[in-house]
């Protein structure tokens, strides 16, 4: 049974905060009982192990061109060999759904009975990662032929030469994994369709790059960021603040239940249709209902955000798509977390930098360009 931080706090209990060498995202959750996880595990360095991408991001969906992940002699192996030992060794783990990629791999993992004594969804993922590896070290250690009948590369060994010489044994996968807990209704089929479309995404970031960035550091108006998304949006020099607060302050009703935030509304995404970008850290609920409507229409928005962007972050498909489709930019000011102890004070901090961002084009790369200087 899983257990909220909050529930357990409320009884007197303070969760440990135990070292795990895997990235959990709840660490007092119950992982040797049931639930739904999506994991995933990341090659050693990033190395294309697994296979590599092919299509067209144009294509219809369902058919050949339509982009995906040719297997290398490791993946097919994976896929066809270790991936059905997952239940074969744990009756009580169904493998839902599984997304190969070139360097990575995410598993949608049921747990529908509780694990055997002793036993909790790392030692499942613990036995899997050393299957695959030693599938690796296998392949990398028999000769290969340069490319198989369909011209694929045929071995892993060709990525990572050496992987299997004795006592020097690299290890396949960065150590540790990460696991995201899957609770929330509708969350579910988010992930499926995330998983479904990682090689569309993939191809995507390499077809516009222009568009499509990811900058570590950044600096608007003297103020450091990461940003994700078209870095382009931030030199308009007409820019709004999709700011509301949670309740009205005649009515003390919902802001969004108010003729007058219908009104407000409305008028914001009739001046972004104009080319106006609305900046917002989304926030409270009429602020998401304004920035998920520009968002699906297709109008420009920046969005702020207190998760930290790091050099493997990407956000959900519907960000992505609109930060592919460049009419996105998703900025994560540096250092919010240490400077401002609660979420309270960190949303307010962001409010108050969508309010500044509103007001300059003021932006540089740190360390490539001048944002502000480029055509």
């Amino acid at each position: 049974m899983h257990h909220k931080r909050e529930d357990l706090e409320r009884l007197g209990i303070t969760p440990a905060e135990t070292k795990h060498n895997n990235h959990r995202r709840a660490v007092w959750a119950d992982y040797a009982g049931t639930g739904l996880y999506m994991v995933t595990l990341c090659a050693e360095d990033r190395q294309p192990v697994f296979g590599r991408l092919e299509g067209d991001i144009r294509a219809q969906r369902g058919t050949d061109a339509f982009p995906h992940l040719v297997p290398s002699a490791l993946g097919r192996a994976i896929l066809s060999e270790e991936l059905p030992k997952i239940h074969a060794c744990y009756p009580q783990v169904e493998l839902w759904q599984a997304a190969l990629m070139p360097d990575h791999l995410h598993l949608l993992l049921f747990v529908r009975q509780p694990l055997p004594p002793n036993k909790r969804l790392g030692n499942v993922i613990g036995a899997f990662m050393g299957g695959c590896s030693r599938a690796w070290w296998r392949l990398a250690s028999q000769p290969q032929p340069t490319a198989d009948a369909a011209g694929t590369a045929a071995s892993s060994s060709a990525v990572v030469p050496g992987a299997s010489a004795p006592g020097n044994r690299r290890p396949l996968f960065e150590q540790g994994y990460h696991d995201r807990i899957i609770k929330r209704p509708g969350m579910l089929d988010t992930i499926k369709r995330y998983m479904a479309d990682n090689p569309l995404r993939a191809l995507m970031r390499r077809a516009l790059p222009a568009l499509l960035q990811r900058r570590l550091h950044l600096r608007i108006a003297g103020r450091d960021y990461a940003a994700f998304g078209c870095l382009f949006l931030l030199k308009r020099a007409e820019k709004e603040l999709v700011f509301y607060h949670r309740r009205d302050r005649h009515t003390g009703l919902p802001t969004e239940q108010t003729p007058s935030f219908a009104a407000a509304r409305d008028r914001q995404l009739a001046e972004a249709r104009q080319g106006v970008v609305l900046v917002s850290a989304a926030i409270s609920t009429p602020e998401r209902i304004v920035i998920n409507a520009a968002i699906d229409k297709g109008l420009p928005v920046i969005n702020l955000q207190k998760e930290p962007i790091g050099p493997y972050w990407k956000p959900e498909c519907r960000r992505f798509d609109a930060c592919a489709r460049g009419t996105l930019l998703i900025l994560a000011p540096w250092g919010i977390a240490d400077e401002l102890p609660t979420d309270y004070q960190r949303f307010h901090r962001l409010n108050d930098l969508a309010a500044e961002i509103c007001k300059t084009t003021d932006a540089t790369i740190i360390g490539l360009t001048d944002l502000a200087a480029s055509p």
